[in-house]
């Protein structure tokens, strides 16, 4: 196993790495078991919104396990921010891509920020996601 990463690897600017992620029937089948399929057209669009909200936090936090490991114990994942421009279609490959866009020390904690860019097939802007964090080491 390799050495954690540390607040001194991160490098505002720098491209941490990128995964490929499928959006398959068994990830469309766990949300639908959680929140249910909807029949009704006016319930579909409100759905649609939704899922694609959730599958697109899913994808980005498994890019995120992925991409930045090994971490330290202890980190705190402060907060995040996404922007849907799409959803996934099922069986889509969806490209994942994280950045490090900033880090800074306030209070006497590490704080990194890392932009994570989902785009499907073709290229298609899926989503863009701010996660702020409270690094541990």
């Amino acid at each position: 196993m390799s050495a954690p990463i540390l607040f001194d690897d991160f490098k505002p600017g720098a491209r941490m790495g990128e995964t490929s992620l499928v959006y398959g029937a068994e990830l469309a089948g766990q949300w639908e078991r959680i929140f249910g399929a909807s029949s009704e057209a006016a319930d579909q669009a409100a759905d649609l919104a939704a899922k694609g909200a959730s599958i697109a936090t899913v994808m980005m936090m498994r890019a995120y396990m992925s991409i930045v490991s090994p971490r330290p114990p202890g980190n705190v994942h402060a907060r995040q921010h996404l922007v849907l421009d799409d959803v996934p279609v099922r069986h889509e490959r969806v490209r994942v891509e994280i950045s490090c866009v900033g880090k800074e020390l306030r209070r006497g904690r590490r704080y990194v920020d890392l932009e994570v860019v989902g785009t499907g097939e073709g290229g298609r802007p899926l989503y863009r996601g701010l996660m702020n964090l409270i690094w541990a080491a």
